[in-house]
């Protein structure tokens, strides 16, 4: 590392980070790197789910489908007005049940009979169908259909990357949290929480190096009331509309006001980076 880096405010290279010693994300290559793949059980599935869910709240929200509620009004008024049948029809119905009330005691007998119970059968098996559809699709459903498996990608030093149909979407090291990928978070940018650096600080961040305080309380930064210490947020730069970098806060928002100095934010993983480079991998 360079003197004149050395002692610029904005940056420190990242010799910890989020993963300890373990440089993995920000040197990784696919061949060397991962030990193993598999698909994992039904219940590891529903575990890993809930805790997703719990860590990151967004995921149990309505996923939002431009003009769905639309298209099911219009779909059940014009399914409405097909199966309704004319008043003219109506009232001739009516009348002829009243003059044949032989053939309406025969109808009453028929629906005793083989075919009635068979329908009565068949409605019962429909009712948990009709129950499911009618389910919320959350964001979690749209990142992660149920019905699609999750594939659990084994890589050195307990790092563990989670994709569905070979597409990576979280990552973790050991049991710590999940983190999404900076490819899922663009897609679904609320997923974290926002801190923002200045300009000065971009070129560092695109480098792999961890972010100091004065890069987010200059006038071109953002760090929000209320981030805890080890909070896993979404570094977002001065004049950019996505992320630029996830990262790990090194102490509270209260902390790092107070000193004013040293680092903020480690950085786990940034635009470029060899895990930016991986789109499919595993099963």
């Amino acid at each position: 590392m360079s003197t004149h880096r050395a002692h610029d405010p904005h940056m420190t290279m990242a010799a910890g980070s989020y993963f300890g010693a373990c440089p993995f994300i920000r040197w990784f290559s696919p061949k060397e790197d991962v030990s193993s793949s598999t698909s994992l059980k039904s219940s590891v599935q529903r575990n890993i789910r809930s805790s997703l869910i719990a860590q990151l709240p967004l995921l149990s929200a309505p996923a939002f489908r431009e003009g769905a509620a639309g298209a099911d009004a219009d779909a059940a008024a014009a399914a409405d007005t097909a199966t309704a049948p004319p008043a003219d029809e109506e009232v001739e119905e009516e009348t002829k049940g009243g003059k044949g009330n032989k053939k309406e005691k025969g109808g009453g007998k028929g629906g005793k009979g083989k075919g009635g119970k068979k329908g009565g059968k068949k409605d019962k098996h429909e009712e948990p169908e009709e129950a499911e559809d009618e389910g919320v699709v959350t964001v979690l459903d749209e990142i992660w259909p149920k019905k699609e498996p999750l594939g659990l990608t084994k890589c050195h030093d307990r790092i563990s990357i989670y994709t569905v149909n070979q597409v990576p979407l979280y990552f973790n090291h050991f049991d710590g949290p999940f983190i999404p990928t900076l490819r899922l978070l663009h897609k679904y940018p609320d997923m974290l929480p926002h801190v923002q650096v200045d300009r000065g600080a971009i070129k560092f961040l695109l480098a792999g190096a961890n972010m100091m305080a004065p890069g987010f309380l200059s006038k071109g930064g953002v760090l929000p009331e209320g981030l805890a210490k080890d909070a896993i947020v979404a570094i977002h730069a001065e004049g950019k509309v996505h992320a630029t970098g996830i990262g790990k806060m090194v102490a509270s928002t209260e902390e790092i006001r107070k000193t004013g100095k040293g680092v903020a934010v480690e950085v786990i993983c940034w635009v470029g980076d060899d895990l930016w480079k991986v789109q499919t991998i595993g099963l």
